[in-house]
């Protein structure tokens, strides 16, 4: 098995309920065509007041994000011709995904749990990352992995994390990454700092942990690179 991540585009004449049930719509159609676990992320109205806690470099910063798995990353044009009538753009890499600190997840994890088609709980925040040019790709993805990754639990309220290594772009001309990650917040931290870092009605620690994070991301990131979106999180089969 091997997960795809595609990074979408919604179409003008659509708002943004329409554009994520007709993404949610091809459910079948990709399941049909070999797909597994398929998980959708949009930017819609529920994460609205999160739009403070985005960082942005892209000139068009993507508007939603599509994961899912196949027996084999050679049957992925299948997939996107499912989904190129639905995007106006449409990027596609090969990753591979780690899901570090399980006992750290499970136990926070067990709340938000909903059925598969209805909306995740909280925010999906999706980080597109690029190695900087100061370091080569092992000690770049060192840092990330087994420096900064046992920084997520302890410092964020997160309660789900999906580390994704980009092996390769598989649609032409589709922006360098060398990183996708996935991290599941509750409610209270959408555009909220404080339920961010798990610090809610205690503002000092929550200054401490968003030092603590950015002195920790910040040797593996280049910020003037990065895009960091919050979206709406639907897993729509398993």
């Amino acid at each position: 098995m091997e997960k795809i991540m595609f990074t979408l585009w919604k179409p003008s004449q659509h708002n943004t309920e329409q554009w994520r049930d007709a993404l949610a719509g091809v459910r079948d159609s990709l399941v049909a065509a070999g797909a597994k676990n398929i998980r959708i992320m949009v930017v819609d109205e529920a994460v609205a007041a999160a739009s403070t806690q985005r960082i942005i470099n892209s000139a068009v910063p993507l508007q939603g994000v599509l994961s899912l798995w196949l027996d084999s990353a050679s049957l992925w044009p299948g997939v996107k011709d499912l989904l190129t009538p639905l995007s106006t753009r449409l990027e596609a890499y090969l990753v591979v995904e780690s899901e570090p600190y399980p006992e750290e997840r499970q136990a926070r994890a067990g709340r938000y749990q909903v059925a598969v088609g209805e909306r995740t709980p909280g925010m999906c925040q999706i980080a597109l990352l690029q190695k900087p040019d100061r370091m080569s790709f092992d000690h770049w993805h060192a840092v990330w992995r087994n420096g900064h990754g046992p920084n997520a639990y302890p410092l964020q309220s997160i309660f789900g994390y999906r580390q994704n290594t980009v092996v390769r772009a598989l649609s032409f001309g589709a922006p360098v990454l060398h990183a996708i990650v996935e991290e599941n917040f509750p409610p209270e931290a959408i555009g909220n700092p404080q339920g961010f870092y798990g610090a809610l009605g205690d503002p000092e620690k929550c200054a401490q942990r968003q030092q603590a994070m950015y002195e920790s991301a910040r040797q593996f990131i280049d910020f003037e690179k990065i895009d960091c979106i919050q979206t709406s999180e639907y897993q729509l089969s398993a």
